[in-house]
C-alpha cells in the first residue's frame, strides 16, 4: 500500500476510534441514568446492554475500514488485502482495550465485577464474528478490485459495443413508439439477437483469464 495511503487509513481509523469511543461512553452514561432510575442498575441487564454496545462500536470501525476502501479508489496489489487487515486489527485493538475498560467499569457499577472474567469468552466470541464478516467483506472487494484490473481489453471493448447497443435499441424502441407504422421492426429484432451473444462473447473472453 502507498504510505500516503496508509497514513490516510491510519488517520481516518484514528479519528473513527475517537468519535467511537465518544458514542459508546455517551450512550453507557444513558442507559445506566435509565437503569438507575428504573432500578435496574444492579441487574444483569447492565452489564448485557453494555456488551451490545460495544459489539455495535466493533462492527461499526470495522464497516468503516470498508466504506474508506471504496472511497479512496486504491489499485489492486497482491498484499492489499493483507496490508488493510493489518490496519484493521490495529485500529481494533486501540477500541478493544477502551472498550474492555468501560466494561469492567460496567461490572462495577451493576455491583457485579466478579462477572467481568466470566461474561469474557462472550466478548470475545463478539469480536471474534466482527472480525469474520469484516475479513469476508473485504476479500468480496479485494476480488471486485482484482477483476477490473485484469479484465482483458477484449473484454472491455465487448461490453463497451453492448452497452451501445442497448442505448440504440433503447433509442430505436422509442422512435418505433413514436411512429408505429415505420419499419424500425427488423432493426430492433436484429438488436435483440446480437446483444445476448456479445454477452455470451463477453463472459467466454473473460474466463479464458
Amino acid at each position: 500500500m502507498n504510505p500516503e495511503i496508509k497514513e490516510n487509513f491510519d488517520e481516518k481509523l484514528r479519528l473513527t476510534n475517537v468519535e467511537i469511543t465518544k458514542t459508546l461512553d455517551k450512550q453507557i452514561r444513558t442507559m445506566l441514568a435509565e437503569h438507575s432510575r428504573d432500578g435496574m442498575l444492579g441487574s444483569g441487564s447492565t452489564i448485557r446492554k453494555t456488551m451490545d454496545l460495544i459489539e455495535a462500536g466493533s462492527s461499526n470501525l470495522y464497516q468503516t475500514v470498508l466504506d474508506h476502501l471504496c472511497a479512496l479508489t486504491i489499485d489492486y496489489s497482491p498484499m492489499l488485502e493483507t496490508e488493510i487487515r493489518a490496519v484493521a486489527k490495529s485500529a481494533h485493538d486501540s477500541y478493544k482495550e477502551v472498550a474492555l475498560d468501560r466494561l469492567n467499569k460496567s461490572t462495577v457499577v451493576a455491583r457485579n465485577p466478579q462477572l467481568y472474567e466470566r461474561i469474557m469468552p462472550d466478548v470475545k466470541s463478539g469480536f471474534a464474528t466482527d472480525m469474520a464478516n469484516f475479513h469476508n467483506s473485504l476479500n468480496i472487494a479485494i476480488i471486485e478490485l482484482k477483476q477490473k484490473v485484469t479484465m482483458p481489453i477484449s473484454t472491455k471493448v465487448i461490453w463497451s459495443m453492448e452497452a451501445s447497443l442497448i442505448l440504440a435499441s433503447m433509442f430505436i424502441a422509442g422512435m418505433w413508439y413514436k411512429d408505429p407504422g415505420g419499419n424500425y421492426e427488423p432493426i430492433v429484432v436484429g438488436l435483440a439477437l446480437v446483444i445476448p451473444l456479445l454477452a455470451i462473447f463477453a463472459r467466454f473472453s473473460a474466463k479464458k483469464t
